[in-house]
């Protein structure tokens, strides 16, 4: 048992994820009055698809079985995604907290299972803390990852992009987020990473400027 954890037991961070999500609900469920209307004239404009309901909710899977692959095959790509995750999540809370959001939502009459899963989600999720998009801040996340570290192969590479944008569109398409919630989400995103990135290569420098020998061409060795 003791071995298992020592090389596997990385992956229990993975529960960092629902505890960033019981954040989201807290502040979704304690919003106040005032409250932004966060719909453009160019949001009314874009169709409400109840089949992207099916992306949608593949977010929460792909974003566990992504840090999961993350772990068991990259475990420091893994840790520094996983920083990158809450450092973005975080941003975003605070931004709920300080400029909570609302988008309006169709109403949903249909009996069919793409109708019953929108309504289901609408039921589940307050319509509140809309910017930016934490679907899409973590999905651009991992469109990231693929595209900048990994080596997939080309079909693979451009399948799991392609899922991860229709993710992405789907939020505008149920209707549960605006374009600016997108552009909010991809922006939190890129943030979060550079963030992080810029600080993991300063801290590379200075370890690697720590473990420097003493020569005589070394100020420090004169000291």
């Amino acid at each position: 048992m003791k071995a298992f954890f020592q090389r596997w037991g990385h992956l229990l961070a993975i529960l960092c994820i629902p505890l960033q999500g019981s954040i989201y609900v807290f502040l979704g469920s304690n919003t106040g009055s005032d409250v932004f209307y966060n719909y453009a004239w160019i949001d009314t404009q874009i169709p409400f698809l109840k089949e992207f309901i099916y992306p949608y909710i593949s977010w929460m899977p792909i974003l566990y079985l992504g840090f999961l692959y993350l772990g068991l095959t990259n475990k420091s790509l893994f840790w520094r995604t996983l920083i990158t995750y809450n450092v973005g999540v975080m941003a975003a809370n605070v931004c709920f907290a300080v400029f909570p959001t609302h988008v309006p939502r169709p109403e949903i009459g249909g009996t069919d299972l793409s109708s019953v899963l929108v309504q289901f989600i609408y039921t589940n999720d307050a319509p509140f803390n809309c910017f930016p998009s934490v679907h899409v801040l973590t999905s651009y996340l991992l469109f990231i990852v693929i595209n900048r570290h990994l080596n997939f192969k080309p079909l693979a590479r451009i399948s799991w992009s392609v899922w991860l944008w229709l993710i992405i569109a789907s939020t505008v398409f149920v209707k549960q987020h605006s374009l600016l919630d997108i552009a909010g989400g991809i922006l939190f995103a890129e943030g979060a990473y550079w963030t992080v990135h810029v600080f993991a290569l300063r801290l590379g420098q200075a370890r690697k400027k720590g473990k420097q020998p003493l020569t005589a061409s070394n100020p420090s060795s004169h000291v």
